[in-house]
């Protein structure tokens, strides 16, 4: 019997980085539901009515991520739908209120319920879409919930969020950060973080919705901070993007933080890319040009 490659293994081989990488949902809903029934595609899932799996289907094609979550932790259940960032949860016992909910939320209007006001660390447990979500996914997942005060933290473990070359992958909201290759030794300084208000460095993918150089130049400044004992992580960046990257191409950016002024330099580099478990069993895959970190200069302080 052949050997399984996993995808979070070659992706370490091969080199490349978690950096760059942030790309959270502005909206999502969680939808809860047995973690035993989990399917790919999740609106085929087991115990799913025809007309739910439509409306799961629709709200997938209308761009809304519909995530299937659960939990292991042993005292309640979850609420039927969540919606983040709004933080509004809420039961459904009638299926056609539950699919309206649904469609409203795909339309912009956010159904009644209650409001939970912690913070949402949603991490991808799902073996069904990846072995590596499992193999790492669902020990982090654990690790959090035993680490975690349940006042500020709703932990929950769900279906396919991308990135499973980077798992244990992790999506918190309402401030839609997103967090790879976390390991469950990581859990209480992770946790530690966020309830400060900052942003955990160490497994960092990157600010959502700005261009790759800008997220590992954010990256690389928080973390020369964070090595030099600097509190702060709100850095100031200057310089000019390329329109367009090469193999081999080189890119500087001035940084400012906590007072220190920085000059971060990377490159533009190939990799070959295999997203999940299954495109390597394929032996598929593409190229894919990232932007590596290279160094990070102090070149003046503010006294």
């Amino acid at each position: 019997m052949a050997k399984h490659l996993f995808c979070t293994d070659l992706c370490l081989e091969r080199g490349e980085p978690l950096a760059g990488t942030g790309n959270a949902p502005k909206r999502a809903l969680m939808l809860a539901w047995p973690r035993g029934q989990w399917r790919t595609p999740r609106w085929e899932s087991a115990g799913m009515s025809p007309e739910l799996r439509a409306a799961m289907h629709a709200a997938a094609k209308g761009g809304l991520h519909v995530a299937l979550i659960d939990k292991v932790e042993a005292e309640g259940s979850l609420p039927t739908l969540h919606a983040v960032p709004e933080g509004t949860y809420a039961d459904f016992t009638d299926e056609a209120a539950l699919i309206k909910a649904i469609g409203d939320y795909v339309d912009g209007r956010v159904f009644e319920g209650r409001h939970d006001p912690r913070q949402v660390i949603i991490v991808c447990t799902d073996s069904r879409r990846d072995a590596c979500c499992a193999r790492h996914g669902f020990s982090t997942y654990k690790a959090l919930v035993a680490a975690a005060d349940t006042t500020k933290f709703h932990i929950v473990q769900a279906t396919h969020i991308g990135g499973c070359r980077f798992a244990a992958s992790i999506v918190v909201m309402p401030q839609r950060q997103r967090y790879g290759r976390m390991t469950a030794a990581q859990a209480p300084a992770f946790l530690a973080a966020l309830e400060q208000g900052r942003v955990y460095v160490a497994a960092y993918k990157g600010r959502t919705d700005i261009a790759e150089p800008i997220q590992v130049a954010e990256i690389a400044a928080m973390a020369w901070a964070d090595r030099n004992g600097k509190a702060e992580q709100t850095v100031h960046l200057h310089g000019e993007l390329p329109e367009t990257a090469a193999e081999g191409q080189t890119l500087a950016l001035e940084a400012e933080i906590a007072g220190t002024k920085l000059t971060i330099s990377m490159h533009a580099q190939t990799f070959f890319m295999q997203g999940n478990c299954s495109v390597v069993a394929d032996k598929e895959g593409e190229d894919v040009l990232r932007w590596c970190l290279d160094d990070v200069t102090p070149y003046s302080a503010t006294p």
